[in-house]
């Protein structure tokens, strides 16, 4: 009886809207006929409700991944040869008989699984398959190698080791600890499917083998969506839905999943249908479901331009009515290239665009882009909580009143329009995606209301088809706000007009269905291309202003607008306003053409706070149908505080309620550079958690450019302190409240000081070559301790461009009306001497994304094998990545339609950012006298007000340079100048060193009296003759053996010509018959070098600058690389030996020395004996010993130490060669499952080409 009375209906919230009252009245309407384009991370197509609608047609009826992030390069064909083909991962793959393919031509492609997984399904899989089948076998070989050391060290406790039981120990205790690093360094790559595509005579078909094995006649043959409405599972683990397209004939396929389950839950408010449980039907559930993926997954989810463009064009394509998209990003300014476009999708072609406010609150401007484009084409969605939804979705002890959400963002927009339009329930326990193994779950946010609002337009739209009632986005607009409830706690800043409420616009729909606005929008101009006025900043708000505002009424798709419309629109209004400190005309009598009036906004007699009112245009022949347009116009009073305040702001026994925001405004004084905020607890029982939330506004900078943000619990009596930076002679907004959950009131006091110090300039910039750098510091507020620090951070390397093209893109990227869309790829290579953290940047471009005049930037990190390893957008701060020593390439995609935009960026310069290992201090002085001689450091001193102290900073040693500056490389860090310790952790001010050109070395006055002591003729011939030992290497088989017995003849014990003739024998193709003649020669090179001298002066360890250690060194390096090339030869005689005497064939074939017809093959002792010698000279882990030690260690059966060799080799250089090497070894030690890692994990870490953008 319980589970009857449960509110169902209640856990995607409805009733606050009055849809359930709509369809009550009018069940039809309820979004049949209307297209919704989900702009999101993806949409589930077998997720619950998802599948029809309530009239049993699909749901889904397009999907997309507009990101480009599920794209495979499927332009290889190749033809079935006795009915297989051959995959791009080496796979043979078996064609079914039931497949027709007239052509018998197949695409191939490949796709890593991991690379369509959201994170949190990535690190579920990856969990699953390490203990399913990574750990038990790992554990058991543990175990086995840890027992035969165990039993070795047993059976030897007491007799001393010799050399081979040294080195049979060795390869056990090796085994061990390879295993335990293996574990530690474990990382599942995921599985590589193989990709086909082919045409069967009517439709383009593609199979992705999940197999894993070439059985595709046990995976999915699909169609494109759109065609087939067709899509599979992954795998059963995974339990991933996906689908696909196919794009340019066949050369490319779209894998379309999903970035997040946001999407899901997103399209399940909007429009999900469950036929046998309407109580948990979305809001339309009759509507049809366009899904356009726009989060790429290789950014987390973030969206792109490239996606917002494609998804214009799938929108327009597919004749969606309505856009959700649940998205959106805070904007510098307002326009730009992506904001034109979705105005064109409303203005141009009639499709009503609902987006997500923002969830950035709780402070005034906080709304995001696109909602705050310029014009009012798009509707801003506010989130509510109502009392309903507290109980049943949140689980709350006891109701509250209704409200806007804690977080929800709030107007107005930094232009003066509202921000928000209407407000909507903020969230729901409704359908997920399948692989989060949910059926349902609560999300809460504006990207809950947002489709709460795109689905209730999806019913009046519904409703206005059926009776044949033409609309436009903007009369569909105004019905909204005109009838949207003003609840109790109704707030315009977050609420906007009001709770939607369908029914009421649905009826004002009806009546005033033919008001001569109805296809007209109106162009609010305050000036400066501003929708309102918004007077905040302390210089505008002590006087009265006089504000010009420019009214243009627009047609929808003005330009091809019948003349006749323009002619015949004309309207009567009464302006309309109750804020008694606002004055505007009383009438305005407009026609299609724009009209000017002067609004007189007096502010100076209100009290400080933020203050609302709008300017009504109500049409004088209809005034029922409410306003026309409105001129929104909002007044932040603020505070000033004094020298008598202290600079400090105090506020006693302030009752914070839930959700209930106390608000103070101030004029950050001048010269105050950080700000102190306490919050003390007069209540002595229970924890409070409350918000803070700062924000001072920047003319062409985001909100997010100067805020500080705080979610903490405050204990009882209890005192919270923080600090966060300012800057002075502007308006900072403090907000406070409890959070909307946490039941009751609480009492507190507070208290806001400011604090300043500040150099003359905020942004340091010093050159290296200055010597000395100054700056002054002032004071302007109180006595303040100084006590300045300078510290460099990171190592920015500018890279230019090593190729640039410009190419126009497919047939995704055609905007409609002809108008295609191009690319500028851009390449740059840099290389890493050690591991360290990295950010790209693109300076020209970088943070801006909506505002920006180029439509899309992307930029891909990849390895020297082109493995993908990195990815990034427009904020380069949310992307820096660890990559480990070796050459990278990075390659940058930027989007345009107008292709001379790009070829300006040919030569485009990008920033790589790297995070020095330690930071570096730069010394700091007081005077400059004792900066010149490094004397007397800065000590603390105490700066009054007024006063101005000059500091003075010395450049950064060049021995202290990280490695690999060179001119035009700069060091960023910052320079911090109070004592104060909150103080130092937010008065941060940036400093850029530029490094400037560094100092040469200088040539050894040893080398120049040797250089003097030789002619020109014989500096001539030792030049000539070191040139053509460079070439032996280089040239093959006869050339090169040629060109040494020319050399040799003249020098035949110079040990750099038989290195070099080594080289060339070491890399032939025929290296197996020339073994015996490499080790002839590695015994001329040590029998040319006093070997016993060298290791003695080795020993002694002089100066490693002088020149005669430099020659020794030069020595050793050449002691070690004969006998590594000796060793390596001695090993593969063996070994090839032990396999002719295996297989009963007697002595290999290999080469004999001179005089020798043939020569015994080396025994291990020889062996044993050259390893030994090895050791003398250098460390068995060093890189350039490996070839040897690896050959060593399987010519004694050692395959563990084999093994450690290689993978250290691969952290060095991984490669294909030592991945297979590798498996082998693994197979001879008996661990196949590091056999079937390393073999799963080389189809990803070697892919066949770069990743698409």
């Amino acid at each position: 009886e319980s589970c009857l009375d449960f509110p169902i209906w209640a856990l995607l919230p409805k009733k606050e809207t009055c849809i359930p009252a709509f369809l009550g009245k009018y069940p039809d309407y309820d979004g049949r006929g209307i297209k919704i384009a989900i702009l999101d991370s993806g949409v589930d197509p077998g997720a619950p409700g998802l599948r029809v609608t309530s009239d049993g047609k699909p749901k889904v009826i397009d999907l997309m991944d507009a990101t480009g992030a599920g794209d495979v390069d499927t332009s290889t064909v190749v033809e079935a040869q006795d009915g297989e083909i051959v995959g791009l991962t080496g796979r043979k793959l078996k064609i079914p008989d039931s497949w027709t393919n007239p052509t018998g031509k197949y695409h191939v492609g490949v796709k890593c699984a991991y690379e369509m997984y959201p994170k949190s399904l990535k690190e579920r899989v990856q969990k699953s398959y390490k203990e399913r089948e990574w750990l038990p076998p790992h554990n058991l070989a543990l175990a086995k190698a840890a027992r035969k050391l165990q039993q070795f060290e047993a059976s030897h406790a007491t007799a001393p080791l010799g050399q081979e039981e040294k080195l049979e120990k060795e390869e056990l205790e090796t085994q061990v600890e390879l295993l335990g690093a293996l574990e530690k360094k474990f990382e599942d790559l995921g599985p590589v499917y193989d990709c086909l595509v082919f045409h069967d005579g009517n439709l383009w078909r593609a199979v992705v083998d999940t197999s894993e094995k070439g059985d595709l006649e046990s995976c999915t043959l699909l169609g494109t969506y759109r065609e087939t409405l067709e899509f599979a599972t992954l795998s059963k683990e995974d339990s991933l839905n996906y689908a696909v397209n196919i794009h340019d004939d066949g050369n490319l396929l779209e894998i379309v999943g999903n970035s997040s389950t946001h999407g899901t839950h997103v399209a399940s408010i909007a429009a999900a249908c469950f036929p046998d449980q309407p109580e948990r039907n979305g809001v339309a559930p009759g509507a049809q479901l366009v899904s356009i993926g726009i989060g790429d997954i290789r950014l987390g989810s973030m969206e792109t331009g490239t996606a917002l463009v494609r998804a214009v064009v799938k929108v327009l394509e597919t004749g969606c009515h309505v856009i959700n998209m649940s998205y959106g990003e805070h904007a510098h300014w307002l326009g730009g290239r992506l904001l034109e476009l979705l105005h064109e999708v409303v203005d141009k072609h009639g499709v009503i665009m609902v987006n997500s406010a923002g969830n950035h609150g709780p402070a005034l401007s906080t709304v995001n882009a696109p909602g705050t484009m310029p014009s009012s084409s798009i509707i801003a969605v506010g989130a509510y909580v109502s009392p309903e939804m507290m109980l049943v979705e949140y689980s709350l002890r006891e109701k509250m009143a209704g409200l806007g959400y804690t977080w929800t963002s709030r107007g107005p927009s930094p232009d003066g329009g509202l921000g928000v339009s209407v407000c909507a329930p903020g969230g729901a326990i409704t359908s997920v995606a399948n692989w989060t193994l949910r059926g349902s779950q609560l999300l809460n946010g504006t990207s809950m209301s947002s489709p709460h609002v795109a689905g209730a337009i999806a019913l009046l739209l519904s409703g206005l088809k059926a009776q044949g009632l033409p609309y436009s986005p903007y009369s569909v607009r105004r019905a909204m706000e005109n009838t949207a409830l003003k609840v109790a706690s109704w707030d315009p800043f977050s609420m906007g007009y009001g709770l939607l409420q369908v029914d009421k616009a649905f009826e004002h729909l009806l009546e005033h269905g033919d008001c001569p606005e109805r296809d007209v929008r109106f162009r609010v101009n305050c000036g400066a291309h501003r929708r309102g006025i918004y007077l905040r900043e302390p210089h505008v708000v002590d006087k009265p202003s006089m504000c010009s505002v420019c009214i243009e009424p627009l047609l929808l798709n003005e330009q091809l607008a019948a003349a006749q419309s323009k002619i015949g629109y004309e309207q009567n209004l009464s302006l309309v306003c109750d804020a008694s400190w606002v004055s505007a005309p009383a009438l305005l009598s407009l026609s299609y053409v724009a009209r000017t009036i002067w609004v007189k906004v007096d502010p100076t007699g209100l009290p400080p706070g933020a203050h609302y009112a709008a300017v009504q245009a109500i049409d004088v022949s209809s005034p029922q149908k409410g306003a026309v347009f409105d001129i929104p116009i909002t007044v932040v009073k603020p505070r000033r505080l004094t020298e008598r305040d202290s600079y400090e702001l105090r506020a006693k026994g302030v009752t914070l309620k839930p959700g209930v925001m106390q608000r103070e405004f101030v004029v950050v004084p001048t010269g105050a550079t950080w700000a102190s905020l306490q919050v003390k607890s007069a209540d002595p029982q229970n924890v409070a958690h409350v918000v803070v939330h700062a924000v001072q506004l920047k003319q062409q900078m985001s909100c997010q450019a100067s805020e500080f943000q705080k979610t903490f619990p405050l204990a009882p009596a209890s005192e919270a302190s923080f600090a966060f930076s300012v800057f002075d002679d502007s308006t900072l907004e403090l907000c406070l409240s409890k959070w909307w959950t946490n039941l009751g009131d609480v009492v507190v006091d507070y208290s806001l000081s400011f604090f300043g110090l500040k150099p003359e300039q905020p942004c340091l910039s010093m050159r290296a070559s200055d010597g000395v750098y100054r700056f002054d510091v002032m004071s302007h507020l109180k006595c303040e301790e100084v006590l300045p620090v300078a510290t460099l951070k990171h190592h920015v390397a500018v890279l230019r461009p090593a190729d640039s093209k410009i190419q126009p893109l497919g047939s995704r990227d055609i905007i409609p009306e002809g108008r295609p869309v191009y690319e500028m790829q851009l390449t740059y290579n840099f290389s890493i001497n050690k591991g360290a953290e990295v950010t790209p940047s693109c300076p020209l471009l970088s943070e801006l994304l909506y505002e920006s005049e180029y439509e899309a930037q992307l930029w891909m990190i990849f390895d020297a094998n082109k493995q993908l390893v990195a990815s990034g957008d427009a904020y380069p701060n949310r992307y820096s990545t660890k990559l480990e020593k070796g050459e990278y390439v990075v390659r940058l995609q930027v989007r345009h339609e107008q292709r001379p935009l790009l070829e300006r960026l040919s030569d485009l310069p990008l920033h790589l950012s790297q995070k020095m290992a330690s930071g570096l201090a730069l010394d700091v002085y007081r005077a400059h006298a004792q900066a010149l001689v490094g004397g007397k450091k800065f000590a603390g001193v105490t700066a009054r007000p007024g006063s101005r102290l000059p500091v003075f900073l010395t450049p950064c040693p060049c021995d202290k340079l990280p490695k690999g500056c060179s001119p035009g490389h700069f060091l960023t860090g910052s320079v911090t100048i109070c004592k104060d310790e909150q103080g130092k952790k937010v008065a941060v001010f940036p400093l850029t060193y530029h490094i400037g050109e560094l100092p040469k070395k200088s040539s050894s006055s040893t080398k120049v009296a040797s250089s003097e002591e030789k002619t020109p003729e014989l500096e001539f011939q030792e030049a000539l003759r070191d040139l053509k030992i460079s070439w032996i290497p280089k040239l093959q088989g006869q050339a090169s053996s040629e060109l040494f017995e020319e050399l040799r003849a003249s020098s035949p014990k110079h040990v750099p010509l038989l290195l070099a003739r080594m080289q060339a024998l070491d890399g032939d193709k025929e290296r197996g018959s020339q073994l015996h003649e490499i080790v002839s020669l590695a015994d001329q090179v040590l029998g040319s070098i006093d070997t016993l001298e060298l290791l003695a002066a080795l020993g002694a360890r002089t100066d490693k600058k002088d020149q005669n250690n430099k020659q020794q060194e030069k020595q050793k390096g050449q002691v070690v690389e004969a006998l590594t090339k000796k060793g390596a030869a001695l090993c593969d005689l063996f070994l090839a030996s032990a396999r002719a005497e295996g297989s009963g064939d007697g002595h290999p074939q290999v080469s004999s020395t001179e005089g020798s017809p043939q020569a015994e093959p080396p025994s291990l002792a020889d062996l044993n004996r050259a390893y030994a010698e090895l050791l003398k000279w250098a460390d068995p882990g060093d890189t350039k010993v490996a070839p040897f030690v690896e050959k060593h260690a399987m010519a004694l059966g050692q395959h563990g130490r084999a093994a450690k060799v290689l993978l250290k080799l691969m952290e060095d250089k991984p490669s294909q060669d030592l991945d297979k090497r590798l498996v082998q070894v693994y197979r001879q030690l008996g661990w196949d499952h590091c056999c079937r890692h390393v073999e799963r994990s080389s189809l990803v870490r070697y892919p066949p080409a770069y990743r698409l953008f």
